[in-house]
């Protein structure tokens, strides 16, 4: 290949070099690096993606668990569904259930100790001061299957569950943490 005559500058330090020695050649190092570049933009994407999805799977989950207190609060569960139930029955009866009580809402009921296990609760909105409160509720739906229920963390407060029929036991309707009406609601 023929090369190019020396420029002046060139000519006077003597040094005459190729346009192709001039221009860096894409070598191992500059393609260590590019892999390296984007090793590290592919690993942010992963990271945030699965970041995303997560957090969005955490959210839609908890869009429906209620923020009780450490104290817990009273619930009326409207249903009580078996997780072995397919879920497009599931949806439906939650629906059924929403169309009369708008605003009813699913809980896992494994995230609360104080439910019964293996089950998607389906509860009414609100929480009420005692198991009382929420049969009243109920009362106004004019459903006599709903249950007052307890919910919290502990484990113990599974025997709180008020039940209409055949009478309220004030025993498993009042909580010892229960507010009073002296108390501040």
């Amino acid at each position: 290949m023929p090369s190019e005559p020396p420029t002046p500058a060139e000519s006077a330090t003597g040094v005459a070099r190729s346009r192709e020695e001039s221009e860096p050649a894409p070598g191992p190092r500059r393609r260590h690096r590019l892999v390296l570049v984007l090793d590290v933009v592919v690993g942010a994407v992963v990271v945030a993606t699965a970041t995303a999805l997560m957090l969005s799977h955490q959210s839609s989950r908890n869009a429906e668990t209620p923020a009780v207190g450490p104290s817990g609060a009273w619930i009326v569960g409207l249903a009580e569904i078996p997780r072995t139930t397919d879920p497009k029955e599931r949806d439906r009866q939650v629906a059924d259930l929403r169309q009369r009580v708008p605003g009813a809402s699913l809980i896992d009921s494994d995230t609360w100790a104080s439910l019964p296990p293996d089950a998607w609760v389906v509860r009414a909105p609100g929480e009420f001061a005692d198991g009382f409160e929420a049969l009243a509720y109920c009362g106004r739906l004019g459903s006599d299957e709903c249950t007052a229920r307890y919910l919290s963390h502990d484990e113990d407060d599974q025997d709180y569950v008020c039940e209409a029929a055949p009478a309220p036991d004030p025993d498993a309707c009042r909580h010892p943490g229960d507010r009073t009406e002296s108390s501040p609601r």
